[in-house]
């Protein structure tokens, strides 16, 4: 019997996220996912003991450095133990770059020197807590789809003012995406930028981990650019079964794949990690929104092919069994196909716009009966609604909560 159609949870949430249409069906999709499903193994039953306990930490969160230390404070007092910060948005920068301009937001001018640096002062609050300090990093998203790109201030411009060649754009030969302009990953040269962009930044911060977001393309129609439809145009001349589908997302991978050698190289200790799409294709009898297919983001492949160290699958919805986006069923896709590496779930704070922590402590239990190695929540910016969510998580000594006893995270052994 087909599955009921996505319930209305988390409003505008779930709607964006899972109940558009997939848009047609891609003829790569059993071939290519063949292969993941060969690599699916087992968790491993002696896998350290710990959990990550984490919070993303937007861009829009903070706008001083007091704002931004006081919501470490909190997730620390929250026990905590890992902050994703969000310091690089829109090919800007929320640290001391030379590849990219100082990000708009903190000054009202790109290019701006705010006059602190809010990837250090996270850093340095962190390690007085810590916790570790993950740089939150959106990787294809280059600049707001309802904002004109104008020159920097300064001597950095934004890469995409100075290679407007760059920008993804759709069959039609534009971007309408109505949220961002996007990079488009099929061009060497904009996946270049990106990863020096990356090393930089791991050469001279100190962070335990590289997050990757808006690692993915805005849609099945792009980037149909000269140099990628170039591209696909010879591969598909060597190999006419080439479906579009499967060289995109060989040119997402690629992304992956250059990331998690450069963090390798400079920094072999940190983590490389990435929030993904929270279906990575329909469960069965449903018609919702899926990475694999309709943005070529093919996350469970990273975890077999060894190029990404931790998922976080955006799992924005409660857990509700039957219904096609059933936090346990989604979340037990990602464990399946875990090949050896860690899953740390993710799930929205709030549960049809309101806080539920109950809701809350069922997602944290089923996460660790499942055997993924932490959580981390979506975001500060809802828990610090009411003082009471964050100290939710400690409890009381006569009701304690989840986090009542502090955590270290869960050690990566092929990172030693």
């Amino acid at each position: 019997m087909p599955r009921l159609a996505a319930p209305s949870v988390l409003a505008a949430v779930a709607t964006f996220w899972a109940c558009a249409s997939p848009p047609g069906d891609d003829p790569g999709v059993d071939a290519a996912s063949a292969d993941v499903d060969a690599a699916m193994v087992e968790p491993d039953a002696a896998e350290p003991a710990g959990e990550v306990r984490g919070v993303w930490i937007t861009r829009f969160a903070y706008s001083t450095r007091a704002g931004l230390e006081a919501i470490i404070d909190r997730a620390a007092a929250a026990n905590m133990n890992a902050v994703f910060i969000q310091i690089r948005g829109e090919g800007d920068a929320y640290y001391r770059s030379t590849h990219e301009p100082w990000a708009k937001r903190l000054t009202g001018v790109l290019g701006r020197d705010p006059g602190w640096d809010p990837l250090q002062v996270a850093i340095d609050r962190g390690r007085m807590h810590g916790m570790e300090v993950h740089a939150y990093f959106n990787v294809l998203s280059a600049w707001p789809a309802s904002q004109p790109l104008t020159a920097a201030e300064g001597a950095v411009q934004h890469p995409l003012y100075a290679h407007p060649e760059w920008l993804a754009v759709d069959s039609t030969g534009q971007s309408r995406d109505s949220e961002y302009r996007w990079f488009s990953p099929g061009i060497p040269a904009a996946r270049a930028h990106i990863v020096a962009t990356a090393r930089e930044l791991l050469e001279r911060y100190d962070v335990d981990g590289l997050h990757l977001d808006r690692i993915r393309t805005s849609g099945p129609d792009y980037s149909r650019d000269p140099v990628t439809q170039a591209a696909f145009d010879a591969a598909r001349a060597q190999d006419p079964r080439l479906t579009w589908g499967d060289f995109m997302r060989a040119q997402v991978n690629a992304m992956v794949a250059d990331l998690y050698a450069v963090t390798d190289e400079v920094r072999p200790r940190a983590k490389l990690s990435a929030a993904v799409w929270g279906i990575y294709r329909p469960l069965p009898g449903c018609n919702t929104s899926q990475g694999y297919a309709n943005y070529y983001q093919d996350s469970r492949a990273w975890l077999a092919a060894g190029t990404m160290d931790a998922l976080v699958p955006m799992i924005y919805w409660p857990i509700e069994p039957g219904e096609c986006t059933d936090w346990a069923e989604l979340l037990d896709g990602f464990m399946e196909a875990r090949a050896g590496r860690h899953v740390w779930a993710g799930m929205h704070a709030l549960d049809d716009g309101a806080w539920d922590f109950a809701a809350i402590t069922s997602r944290l239990e089923y996460a660790r009966t499942a055997g993924a190695q932490g959580t981390v929540v979506f975001a500060s910016t809802y828990l610090d609604q009411a003082p009471a969510r964050w100290t939710d998580y400690v409890g009381t000594s006569s009701a304690p909560g989840p986090f009542a006893e502090p955590a270290a995270t869960p050690r990566m052994s092929w990172k030693e």
